[in-house]
């Protein structure tokens, strides 16, 4: 895996594990002020990852990760896309809410799995 590929893999990763830790979500809330959280991490991981390009697994997508991760992070990715909702939250209120929480699960489990293949 050459360099490009493995810094897209690791910027995946860091994001799926932020996604999975609230405790991090409110660290970084507490230093960076914004008025909708969800729409800044959902903006990580669909915008600045690219993620919509996991059916076909093209470029650094496939670079990055062999097909059963892809698997893995098509599947994060569709609970996430399932679970966005439409109305800002401040980061508490985030993730106090059902379905952010159901994103929290997913990314930990997708983790979990790429972590017991690799």
């Amino acid at each position: 895996m050459d360099s490009t590929a493995l810094e897209f893999r690791n910027s995946c990763l860091d994001i799926l594990s932020f996604l999975s830790s609230p405790e991090r979500q409110r660290k970084f809330a507490s230093k960076v002020e914004y008025i909708d959280y969800k729409n800044e991490f959902i903006c990580w991981w669909f915008d600045d990852l690219v993620m919509d390009s996991l059916p076909q697994g093209t470029g650094l997508i496939s670079e990055s990760f062999n097909t059963t991760e892809k698997c893995f992070l098509c599947e994060f990715t569709k609970v996430f896309d399932e679970n966005l909702g439409s109305e800002e939250q401040p980061i508490e209120e985030l993730l106090n809410n059902t379905q952010w929480k159901q994103v929290i699960a997913a990314a930990q489990k997708t983790l979990d799995k790429i972590a017991k293949i690799t």
